[in-house]
C-alpha cells in the first residue's frame, strides 16, 4: 500500500511540475507576441535621419567650433551617408558656422540636403503675450544664403505666451503664414520640419493643444504638407509615456491621411534610459531621429545615430545597411567626438 501511494505522489509531482513548467513557457511566449509588432516594425522600417553632429556637439559645450572643426565634422557626416543634416542654428548672433557656411556657397557645394534651426517667432512678445508677426531673424538669413529646408522651431506650452489669446486655431494659422513665406522666398520644393520643444510638457499638461495642431497639419491639401514634425524630450519623461504619446500622435496622422509625413525624434540623457527610450519610441510610430553621430551633446549628452542604427542592425534590419555607410558609422563617432571635445571617447 505505501509502495502505491508513493507511485501515486510521484506521478502528481511530475504532472504539477509539468503543468508549472507549461505556465511558465506559456507567461514567456505571451510576454514576446505583445512586443512582437513593434520588433518587427524595427527589423524592417526605414529610418530618416536629419543629422545634426554640427550643432548638438557644441551646444552648451565648454569646447567651441573653430571653423576648421565645422570642415571636419562636415566631412564625417558626408563619409557616413547622411543625406540631410542640421548645418547651423540662425540667431541675432553671428557664428562660425555662419562663416563656414559661406565658405561651402563660395565652393560651390551642394547643399539640397542642408535643414536650418529657425525660430518660428523672435523671443519678445507683444503686450498681450502673444507672438508677433515679423519673419524671425533665423529665416531672413535663410533668404540670405540661399538655404532652402528649414527646422521651424516652437513651443505650445511657452509659459510667456497667453494661449487663450494666441490659441491652436491661431497658432496654426501663424505656422502657415510662415510656411508660406518659407515656400515664397526660399523654395517651392522647400523641407519643413515644424520642432515643437517642448512636446512632453505639452502632452502632459495640455494634450489637447497638440492633438489640434496634428490634426490641421495632417489635413493640409497635398501642395500644403509639410515634410513632417520634429519633437524631443530632454531625458525627464519615462518611457511609456513617450510610447503613449508617440502613438497618439503618429495613429492621428495616419488617421488624417499623412502617413507618408516624418515624424522624428529627438531624446537627451538624464537618468540612463536615452537609447532605450529611443527604441521604444521608433518602434511606437517615430519615422526617424534629429542628432549627432556621437552621444556628446548638449548637458549629459544625447541618444545618437550610430548607437541606433547598430541597435537596428542587431534586430535584423537591412534597410538601414542599404541607407547609410553603417561599418563607418562608429569611426565616425570616435573622429567627431575627437573634434568636438579635444579628447577620445570615454573608455568605458
Amino acid at each position: 500500500m505505501a509502495e502505491i501511494i508513493s507511485k501515486l505522489r510521484n506521478t502528481m509531482r511530475k504532472k504539477t511540475k509539468k503543468m508549472w513548467e507549461d505556465k511558465f513557457l506559456a507567461n514567456i511566449q505571451t510576454q514576446l507576441s505583445h512586443s512582437q509588432d513593434k520588433l518587427e516594425r524595427l527589423k524592417n522600417m526605414e529610418l530618416f535621419v536629419l543629422d545634426n553632429s554640427l550643432r548638438e556637439t557644441t551646444v552648451a559645450s565648454i569646447h567651441s567650433h573653430t571653423l576648421q572643426n565645422k570642415h571636419d565634422i562636415y566631412a564625417e557626416i558626408k563619409k557616413c551617408g547622411f543625406k540631410y543634416y542640421i548645418i547651423e542654428s540662425f540667431t541675432a548672433d553671428h557664428r562660425v558656422g555662419e562663416v563656414f557656411l559661406q565658405e561651402l556657397i563660395d565652393k560651390g557645394e551642394d547643399l539640397s540636403g542642408a535643414f536650418v534651426f529657425c525660430d518660428m517667432w523672435e523671443s519678445k512678445l507683444s503686450e498681450d503675450k502673444v507672438p508677433l508677426p515679423d519673419i524671425s531673424i533665423g529665416l531672413q538669413k535663410c533668404k540670405t544664403f540661399g538655404l532652402r529646408n528649414v527646422m521651424l522651431e516652437c513651443d505650445l506650452s511657452d509659459y510667456r505666451i497667453d494661449y487663450k489669446k494666441f490659441n491652436m486655431k491661431k497658432f496654426c494659422e501663424f505656422t502657415m503664414e510662415k510656411v508660406d513665406w518659407i515656400r515664397k522666398n526660399l523654395g517651392a520644393d522647400s523641407m519643413i520640419v515644424l520642432n515643437i520643444r517642448d512636446f512632453s510638457n505639452t502632452m502632459r499638461d495640455h494634450p489637447q493643444r497638440m492633438w489640434y495642431v496634428v490634426n490641421f497639419l495632417s489635413r493640409l491639401p497635398a501642395d500644403k504638407k509639410l515634410t513632417g514634425i520634429g519633437f524631443e524630450d530632454m531625458g525627464k519623461q519615462l518611457m511609456e509615456h513617450l510610447v503613449a504619446w508617440t502613438t497618439a500622435v503618429r495613429s492621428e496622422m495616419i488617421r488624417c491621411g499623412w502617413e507618408d509625413g516624418q515624424f522624428i525624434f529627438h531624446v537627451h540623457e538624464q537618468w540612463g534610459m536615452m537609447h532605450a527610450t529611443n527604441l521604444a519610441v521608433l518602434a511606437a510610430g517615430a519615422t526617424g531621429i534629429w542628432c549627432a553621430v556621437c552621444v556628446e551633446g548638449a548637458a549629459l549628452g544625447h541618444a545618437d545615430s550610430c548607437t541606433t542604427i547598430i541597435n537596428l542592425i542587431r534586430l535584423g534590419n537591412t534597410t538601414v545597411i542599404n541607407q547609410y555607410n553603417c561599418k563607418y558609422l562608429r569611426e565616425a563617432a570616435i573622429r567627431v567626438t575627437q573634434i568636438a571635445s579635444g579628447g577620445d571617447p570615454d573608455p568605458k
